[in-house]
């Protein structure tokens, strides 16, 4: 009886609680100043201090067991609780408010564990106005709107996505803080950066105009011509392409032509420019498998109800009186 009265003591879970506070702020520096021991790290990985056991991660594992023990003992009171409640017969649904709040605690550290344990980060991947293929769908950007902040900063981003899944075609937005979610919140497609990427250029090839893309080739006198790769600023001063004559890799076959009518060189016995360079806006992503979304999505529900019913108790003890 006394364990179980010290797990569901009161002053228990303020030491606690101080103690897990205290281990945040002492991990928090610790990574702040020894950056190179926390290299791979990403999210809420936890598996990652037990596939790395160091000294330096001593803190993290106080700090594992005082959340095993927080839980323990939040469990242990919200049983109590709800046992003296019951027997004393409480049917006013209210008073159970705060019971409800502790069950959302609980869903939370249950949700933290799971997601530390079993979420998993896809590498980042390039998405513009094309069909990109990401497992079991396929994804691509139908529109682009972003706010700046006067320094110019962006403040909010609204990227519209089209999503192709088991032969069913939906909307949804994607921004920062605003991932999309997929399979009931289990899977999140994340923003990462987006910027402008190449979609076309324009070659004048003696006086006849041709739009490519790369990897497009063209018949030049007979020979065909592959848009190889496209260089732009900051690589380089302004656009330029890669031509590769077909059969060739060698520095003979290839030619180097930045935009600009200026530019134009003899290729195969014809002027060619390169005129123009059409872009698109494209968004890099990354798909989180994480299964303790749903979690947490109970937990925001008991901490909801559970609030309400808290806030109810008192308002109408206050009309009362």
């Amino acid at each position: 009886m006394k364990i179980y009265d010290f797990l569901k003591s009161q002053k228990t879970g303020i030491i606690i609680g101080f103690t897990v506070t205290g281990l945040l702020i002492i991990g928090s520096l610790i990574m702040n100043f020894y950056p190179r021991s926390y290299d791979g790290l990403s999210g809420e990985d936890i598996l990652f201090f037990f596939e790395n056991v160091k000294p330096i991660n001593i803190w993290f594992y106080v700090m594992f067991f005082a959340f095993l023990m927080y839980g323990i003992g939040i469990f242990f009171c919200t049983l109590d609780s709800v046992i003296r409640k019951v027997k004393s017969r409480t049917r006013k649904i209210p008073l159970y408010g705060a019971s409800i709040v502790h069950v959302g605690f609980l869903v939370t550290l249950a949700a933290h564990l799971i997601g530390g344990i079993s979420s998993k980060s896809g590498k980042p991947f390039t998405v513009a106005s094309s069909w990109v293929e990401a497992g079991d769908f396929e994804i691509k950007v139908a529109d682009f709107k972003s706010t700046t902040y006067p320094n110019g900063m962006p403040k909010k981003i609204y990227a519209s996505m089209k999503i192709r899944r088991n032969g069913q075609e939906f909307d949804r937005v994607l921004g920062y803080n605003n991932p999309i979610l997929l399979d009931h919140g289990t899977k999140e497609i994340l923003l990462r950066t987006y910027g402008s990427v190449p979609e076309s250029i324009t070659l004048d090839i003696g006086g006849a105009k041709h739009d490519l893309r790369i990897r497009d080739s063209v018949s030049i006198n007979g020979s065909k011509v592959y848009l190889a790769d496209i260089y732009l600023p900051p690589k380089v001063r302004i656009p330029v392409i890669r031509l590769v004559s077909e059969g060739g890799n060698s520095k003979n076959n290839q030619v180097f032509l930045p935009i600009g009518r200026q530019n134009a060189q003899n290729v195969h016995g014809k002027d060619l420019a390169f005129t123009d360079i059409s872009t698109s806006t494209a968004v890099a992503v990354t798909v989180k498998k994480n299964p303790s979304i749903p979690f947490t999505l109970v937990a925001i529900g008991c901490f909801g109800s559970g609030m309400l019913l808290v806030v109810f108790r008192t308002a109408y003890k206050m009309v009362r009186i």
